[in-house]
């Protein structure tokens, strides 16, 4: 049986991938799956650069504002939504492009990565939820460095989550998901990247038009949900803290854009860490995806 193709485009935050995602899908008439983690959440619009529907040109979108704010969702639910996605849109006889910057998504679905299930430990959790968040990302970074690579020093729940997996089965999360030899995908991977002064730019940009566009307002009305794990997106717990009190505006504003820089460089490490099959694209090789993509569809 001859494999479904996807053609995926990522890149750190604010390299552009949503305006050429939709031009590709509209070259070739294909609908976007989005593969980013944050973007699932409803409600978490201007914080994450959710695309809007005037933007969308005609072009559908799948897997956007499919969980509740005050929902929880996992890498192994993402695969399992996006299978199901995929196998629709290929019913449909319209092409898949997939497009977002969680690495770890994309990297689970080409992979069919199996998570073990390891069981929770509410008395491990207990103590953990204890310590400081800058002892236990330090505890992590000790026991499974790799998984750092992918999680935030900030998002505490995962951190915990890993390391009681590695506290209940003395593995680490990072060697827990296992990949088959070969995809069930016939895929194209195309990285998106910038010079990193043009990157940076771009991101303090990006950061400065969120506010533009009411991103105090917007977690204003997300802030009874703040321990939530959607509010642990980058954008929205500086806010809340300028909110409760304990930044400046302009303190704000640098943090988030800190912290957005920070988070390109992981994304970045990570991509480069992918052991699948890449195509990396910089500045003005960026033109090239049309070619490449009718290429890669035989147009």
């Amino acid at each position: 049986m001859e494999k479904q193709k996807l053609f995926i485009i990522t890149g750190p935050t604010a390299v552009g991938k949503s305006s050429l995602s939709i031009d590709v899908a509209k070259h070739i008439d294909a609908e976007i799956i989005s593969c980013d983690s944050m973007q699932i959440f409803k409600g978490l619009d201007i914080g994450t650069g959710k695309i809007k529907i005037d933007e969308m040109q005609g072009v559908k979108h799948h897997l956007i504002d499919i969980v509740d704010v005050w929902g929880e969702y996992s890498v192994a639910q993402y695969v399992l939504d996006a299978k199901s996605v995929i196998e629709d849109i290929q019913k449909s006889g319209k092409k898949v492009v997939m497009c977002g910057g969680t690495g770890l998504y994309i990297n689970a679905l080409l992979n069919n990565y199996n998570f073990a299930n390891a069981k929770k430990s509410n008395t491990m959790r207990d103590i953990l939820q204890k310590k400081p968040l800058s002892e236990l990302y330090q505890m992590l970074t000790e026991a499974d460095f790799e998984s750092t690579k992918n999680i935030s020093p900030n998002d505490e729940k995962r951190i915990i989550r890993a390391l009681e997996i590695f506290h209940e089965t003395n593995e680490k999360k990072s060697e827990k998901a296992t990949a088959n030899e070969e995809s069930e995908y016939d895929y194209k991977l195309i990285i998106l990247s910038k010079r990193r002064d043009l990157l940076y730019e771009g991101i303090n940009k990006r950061v400065d038009k969120f506010f533009d566009d009411g991103l105090l307002d917007e977690v204003k009305r997300l802030i009874g949900h703040k321990n939530c794990q959607a509010m642990q997106a980058i954008g929205y717990k500086e806010t809340i803290q300028h909110l409760e009190g304990k930044l400046t505006l302009g303190e704000l504003k640098e943090k988030i854009k800190q912290n957005s820089r920070r988070y390109a460089k992981r994304q970045l490490t990570y991509f480069r860490g992918m052991k699948t099959e890449k195509l990396w694209l910089e500045d003005e090789n960026i033109n090239d995806l049309r070619g490449i993509v009718s290429e890669f569809y035989n147009l």
